[in-house]
């Protein structure tokens, strides 16, 4: 009877150490399947946490000088009148947001089809105190700062920018002040180039035959520069 006894305790414990054995193993498989993400899951999941990337600049602007050659087309011009410019602009660029410049300006003027039809047909030439050239300096702030993927391995860097300037222009009349607000996109090709494309809006006073006239020049210019030196981290 005691060896009955003694063999029916060593089945029970048997018994329950394989239990014990079998639960462990179902609650290690449990935590190992926990550890499996599904395909489709990984974005949401990482979604979930805020990842932030910090790009410096590809070239630095600071404490760099920047030389351009522009032309440029007035839009805003009489009907009887188009207005072209060529000139040259340096820059100094303070850090990466603000720059300092100078400006010299040279105006081509010439008639209109319907301008020169006045003029074969009446005898008449437009009422213009036509602008001959102009020096200016300014401020320019960039805006923003952000890239352009062209290809997979070419990417263009780009600034938005304004800038306010005064100055003097050179009139059929004589000099007067002229004040100035610009908004464009400057590229930067590598880290030597440039290439701006913007709006430069001119505002002076013209004398006309009935008196002084208000003037607003709206020129549309392209700008192609070098940058020089290697910059500084400020």
């Amino acid at each position: 009877m005691k060896k009955l006894s003694f063999v029916f305790l060593i089945l029970s414990l048997t018994t329950i150490s394989f239990a014990k054995e079998e639960s462990t193993g179902d609650d290690l498989s449990k935590k190992l399947d926990g550890l499996n993400i599904p395909s489709d899951k990984v974005t949401p999941l990482l979604s979930e946490e805020d990842l932030y990337a910090v790009n410096e600049r590809y070239s630095s602007l600071s404490n760099r000088f920047e030389f351009t050659l522009f032309g440029a087309h007035d839009f805003a011009a009489d009907a009887h009148m188009d207005s072209k410019q060529t000139g040259a602009t340096m820059r100094y660029h303070i850090n990466s947001r603000w720059s300092l410049g100078a400006r010299y300006t040279e105006y081509f003027n010439e008639l209109t089809p319907s301008g020169e039809a006045l003029f074969e047909q009446e005898q008449l030439l437009p009422d213009s105190d036509f602008a001959l050239k102009s020096s200016d300096a300014f401020i320019n702030f960039n805006t923003v700062y952000g890239k352009v993927r062209l290809t997979r391995d070419t990417v263009v860097y780009f600034d938005q920018y304004i800038s306010l300037g005064y100055g003097n222009v050179s009139l059929s009349s004589g000099e007067t002040q002229m004040y100035l607000a610009d908004l464009g996109l400057s590229f930067w090709v590598g880290k030597k180039m440039s290439a701006r494309f913007g709006v430069k809006n001119e505002f002076y006073t013209q004398k006309r035959i009935n008196g002084d006239d208000n003037v607003h020049n709206a020129m549309g210019y392209l700008e192609i520069g070098y940058l020089f030196g290697e910059g500084s981290r400020i």
